[in-house]
């Protein structure tokens, strides 16, 4: 008897609604909390909005990972939409955020499979990850096989960005080795990458063109002889150096899919205004 699996993420996976709705992916969103009000991540405000509003505002706003209910109720939901025997739920980094604990709390409290996932990685990483295990899901594997394709598929994974500064990242403590950065934040454009599940430091440079070209250095020794299957570019209201990045990635590594679009809230409050980013997912080799 084949087991009808429902798979689950959460918002920081920047998997747009539309494309979440054609592969069944139910999103859990997390929140933010700006001014007393709580938004849900990708729900209650559009990302353009968003980044204007950040970068007009003195205060910057905090994340709240998604509570233990959040997933019960998502797990139901998706249960039924489904019509599914079990979930698989795979999740932003657990050191990046809590949202894995609550995830892990709510699969004690349902009365049916679950399989919870640290992906150990965010945005697109995590996003790409999850198509991978719609695929596989959809190809008639059991919930710990699509569970296994979706650990596999996040260690494919590159995630390097640059931001306009570190003061976002530094106080929402995300900032792993980049504290190194810290005390040159003003007059630098740091390199950064998400390894090991944290933010972390890649290099410094004096231009944000050359963060740029440093990006895509350091995606083709990632690349190597391998294909490239997917690969996103994300940005936080900045088009014109989006629109280089996604053309020049097109251009020299030819994936097979290739994104663009906003940075989701929860990873704004952290980055700040301006944050470029490129996510890269090997394939493999014959």
């Amino acid at each position: 008897m084949t087991v009808r699996t429902a798979l689950v993420t959460d918002s920081t996976s920047d998997l747009p609604h539309d494309l979440a709705a054609e592969r069944h992916i139910h999103i859990v969103p997390l929140y933010v909390l700006w001014n007393d009000e709580t938004m849900r991540d990708g729900v209650d405000i559009e990302s353009p909005d968003f980044y204007r509003m950040l970068e007009a505002s003195e205060d910057i706003p905090k994340t709240s990972q998604a509570s233990p209910q959040d997933f019960v109720e998502a797990f139901m939901a998706a249960r039924e939409a489904e019509n599914a025997d079990a979930i698989v739920c795979a999740v932003i980094s657990e050191q990046l955020s809590g949202t894995y604990a609550s995830a892990v709390q709510a699969q004690s409290i349902v009365d049916f499979p679950v399989h919870v996932v640290d992906t150990r990685q965010v945005t697109w990483a995590l996003g790409h990850a999850m198509l991978s295990g719609a695929a596989a899901r959809d190809g008639g594997a059991t919930p710990e096989e699509i569970a296994e394709v979706i650990r596999q598929a996040a260690t494919r994974q590159q995630i390097l960005f640059t931001v306009e500064n570190l003061d976002y990242l530094r106080r929402g403590g995300r900032i792993g080795n980049a504290r190194l950065l810290i005390g040159t934040a003003l007059n630098i454009k740091p390199v950064l990458q998400v390894k090991d599940g944290v933010v972390a430091s890649v290099d410094n440079v004096r231009a944000r063109r050359r963060a740029i070209e440093r990006i895509l250095a350091e995606t083709a020794t990632f690349v190597g002889e391998y294909p490239i299957r997917r690969i996103a570019v994300i940005h936080g209201n900045a088009e014109r150096e989006a629109q280089f990045l996604y053309d020049e990635a097109k251009r020299r590594f030819k994936p097979d899919e290739i994104r663009l679009g906003h940075a989701g809230m929860a990873i704004g409050v952290h980055t700040g205004p301006g944050v470029l980013g490129l996510i890269v997912e090997r394939g493999l080799l014959d």
